[in-house]
């Protein structure tokens, strides 16, 4: 029988695991080929890799899982094998370990999706995952959504006396605007985005779906100053280069999702937000203030990208307190003065 020896990576090395194996774990060399034609199938439907590194991640756990020793019928050297019994034991184990809820059911959900490929391509016969129950979840409100006094401060730190200052003020207001992803806004090439019309094409989103999205009319401004007076320069020596948002340094390459990351961080550490500021901070602040200003749940959802309107509405419960806040300093009732109370004759 063959074994692969497959490294587990740091995202995925949690000590938990390391009850599994030790540095490596060997397991059958058939699991890998379908764990690669797994992957490919995703790939091929442009998936993104943030979602293919997931699967890979949660696939390496569960490999080590049926290549140990927990259980009746482990260790396994074939996928054939795995039962429902299995896959309970799975979910067993992982409840035993210090994950959320999300996490097991992120775990779970990659191995129903990885054995739903492995029937549909007749490498088993049955689904061992058919009638999985996968934990129940608490509605998870984001943690982070900056407040829209937070949200100024961090689109006024940028130097826009500089040409880097204005790529940067031009990509923190098309986050945003737009609410897109972080690999959204990494892959906008310039005949995506039309300042004139104002809209963005997101081409290949998350699930692999496109889908337009209107841009504000700041983000409009400032996206038309980047193209016309700092873009076409930095492309001069490269005209072919299509990409969107280029490295201030030369030779002015396409910049990286990483390098996004940090400046989004910086900038809010720059405007003083003692929490860390992320593109997903932004595109779950853009989401609030717009259900707080009264936009419709369809239309946000949309906006995202949501393939579930459930998704959409936990913004509805984000901005119930700043609602609040607002009706509270709007509205006529509640700025009326308390009555006295009148003394009794």
């Amino acid at each position: 029988m063959n074994k692969t020896p497959h490294k587990s990576t740091p995202e995925n090395d949690r000590t938990s695991e390391s009850t599994l194996s030790d540095e490596s774990t060997l397991w059958p060399s058939s699991f890998e080929e379908h764990r690669r034609h797994f992957l490919e199938s995703l790939r091929v439907r442009s998936y993104a890799k943030g979602t293919l590194k997931n699967y890979d991640g949660a696939l390496d756990v569960f490999f080590r899982f049926l290549s140990s020793t927990h259980g009746d019928d482990l260790p396994l050297d074939d996928l054939r094998e795995v039962s429902r019994d299995t896959v309970g034991a799975y979910r067993a184990w992982l409840l035993e370990q210090p994950y959320t809820k999300w996490t097991v059911c992120n775990r779970l959900q990659s191995v129903r999706r990885f054995f739903e490929h492995l029937e549909s391509t007749d490498a088993v016969l049955l689904n061992p995952c058919d009638g999985l129950l996968l934990p129940k979840l608490e509605d998870r409100l984001p943690r982070a959504v900056l407040s829209k006094p937070e949200a100024r401060r961090v689109l006024d730190a940028p130097d826009t006396q500089t040409f880097k200052g204005i790529r940067d003020k031009a990509m923190l207001e098309l986050f945003y605007s737009t609410g897109i992803r972080l690999e959204e806004m990494t892959s906008l090439t310039v005949h995506d985005v039309d300042v004139r019309g104002g809209f963005v094409r997101i081409h290949k989103g998350k699930f692999a779906r496109d889908r337009v999205v209107p841009m504000g009319n700041k983000a409009c401004d400032y996206v038309r100053e980047y193209l016309t007076k700092v873009r076409a320069v930095w492309s001069k020596q490269n005209r072919d280069e299509r990409a969107l948002w280029l490295s201030a340094i030369k030779p002015y390459r396409p910049l990286k999702s990483q390098v996004i990351q940090v400046m989004v961080r910086d900038y809010g550490k720059a405007a003083g937000i003692e929490r860390r500021v992320t593109p997903h901070v932004w595109r779950h602040t853009c989401a609030t203030h717009l259900v707080s200003s009264g936009a419709n749940i369809a239309y946000v959802q949309r906006l995202l990208g949501h393939r579930s309107l459930e998704t959409t509405q936990i913004y509805s419960r984000v901005a119930v307190g700043e609602v609040q806040q607002t009706h509270r300093k709007a509205h006529p009732r509640q700025k009326a003065k308390p009555q006295k109370k009148r003394s009794r004759p």
